[in-house]
């Protein structure tokens, strides 16, 4: 092959297909992201997943792509409350035990339940930390991917 040929990869129709594939990634995400609480989680970690390689795509496809950002943004607003939310619950955690530090040893021998519920808030807390920081990377991936061309032309 010399250079003059054309790569399948780079053909009209292979284009097409991926501009089918985005838009039904897109419809996807679109519908995921107006679901219920546990499913937008559930879609937050779809997507941190790395299946879709949103890094991949070009600054006109995020162009193209308002309603993907979108759907993204608010699976991240989500996955941000919640976070906060578990952040907040171990930080009044915190409180409560270093105001009883001289008792915490025999607490949690007398109260595994409560004990038990911060462990299970410190673990809520990091999955959700992971889940906040790979969305706002992908967020911020394609928002700025978006914007790239607009700010040249």
């Amino acid at each position: 092959m010399d250079e003059d040929s054309l790569h399948i990869s780079d053909s009209d129709e292979a284009k097409a297909s991926i501009s089918r594939l985005l838009k039904a990634i897109e419809g996807w995400a679109t519908k995921e992201s107006q679901k219920g609480e546990l499913e937008l989680t559930a879609f937050s970690a779809a997507l941190a997943s790395g299946l879709i390689s949103f890094h991949d795509f070009t600054s006109k496809d995020c162009r193209n792509s308002q309603n993907l950002i979108g759907a993204v943004s608010r699976a991240k607003q989500h996955i941000d409350k919640e976070h906060k939310k578990f952040d907040s619950e171990i930080d009044k955690m915190h409180i409560k035990f270093a105001q009883e530090m001289e008792e915490l040893d025999l607490k949690i021998i007398r109260d595994r339940k409560e004990f038990k519920n911060y462990l299970i808030s410190v673990i809520y807390a990091e999955e959700y930390n992971k889940l906040r920081l790979a969305l706002t990377n992908i967020f911020e991936t394609l928002d700025a991917k978006s914007k790239y061309e607009n700010a040249s032309t």
